[in-house]
């Protein structure tokens, strides 16, 4: 199916919502499910819901709470900033398999009920059909809580959610897919916030070394061995960049004796 018809059709699905609550990162995949929403519907029919958490990067925060002014809404966007606990949740610090799912569920749950309050009757999830193809936990609790993916129903891949979002002018079109900071840590190993933190700032460092959307995955319980996954397009880069030595000389300073890099990238 051609781009303009899956765009037509997932208009469509919007519309036949009428009012809508979008369950908002400020990611691509979300922030083109919230364009068109507003575009469809117009801004009184539409509420952003951002669970705001220690799992998010501050940069990340930053991004998704001003993402309105930045892309063409100057009086801004209805949204609701909900401060979220995770690391008070004991199924969720344990760090087990399912850790994924009981977030997501958590989360979702807060979000409707949310609904009520602003007159809304259904929440939507920018998943996309390339999600579909790995195993994501969190899946599962949107289905059971009955959340809509109008970019699944309407056919949209990420390949497709970028070239519109392109074409709308969003600003983040071609931003690397993000995920929270628990993600870098290994089952079983416990969540912690000290963790979270340190895993931001060597991202953030690794960042302006010139490595955007890189991550950081700790291999110990110490945090004295660590992986560095990059995106495929970096790894050439890398191999020849000058400034590896003080990348290196970095994680030394920060208690990382060694520094392991992913060969198979994200």
């Amino acid at each position: 199916m051609h781009l303009d018809d899956k765009t037509t059709r997932l208009r469509s699905i919007l519309q036949a919502h009428g009012r809508v609550a979008v369950a908002f990162s400020g990611g691509t995949d979300s922030s083109l499910l919230a364009k068109c929403a507003l575009d469809t519907l117009g801004a009184g029919n539409v509420l952003l819901l951002f669970g705001e958490s220690a799992l998010l990067p501050s940069r990340e925060i930053d991004r998704a709470i001003h993402w309105s002014s930045r892309n063409g809404y100057p009086r801004g966007v209805a949204m609701v900033r909900l401060e979220v606990h995770p690391l008070r949740w004991k199924e969720f610090v344990v760090n087990a398999e399912d850790r994924c799912y009981s977030c997501k569920f958590r989360l979702y749950s807060l979000f409707r009920e949310q609904l009520e309050k602003h007159g809304v009757s259904v929440l939507l999830d920018g998943t996309n059909t390339d999600d579909l193809k790995s195993h994501r936990p969190g899946l599962r609790a949107i289905h059971q809580l009955g959340v809509q993916t109008p970019l699944v129903q309407a056919g949209f891949d990420k390949a497709d959610v970028r070239q519109l979002s392109q074409q709308l002018g969003l600003t983040d079109w071609d931003q690397p897919s993000a995920s929270c900071l628990a993600t870098r840590i290994p089952c079983g190993m416990p969540i912690t916030v000290e963790r979270l933190r340190q895993i931001e700032q060597w991202e953030e460092e690794l960042r302006r070394f010139g490595f955007v959307g890189c991550r950081v995955r700790l291999e110990n319980e110490t945090g004295s061995r660590v992986c560095i996954q990059l995106r495929a397009a970096d790894f050439a880069s890398f191999s020849m960049h000058t400034h590896r030595p003080a990348m290196v000389r970095f994680f030394h300073n920060h208690g990382v004796d060694t520094v392991l890099l992913d060969l198979v990238g994200r």
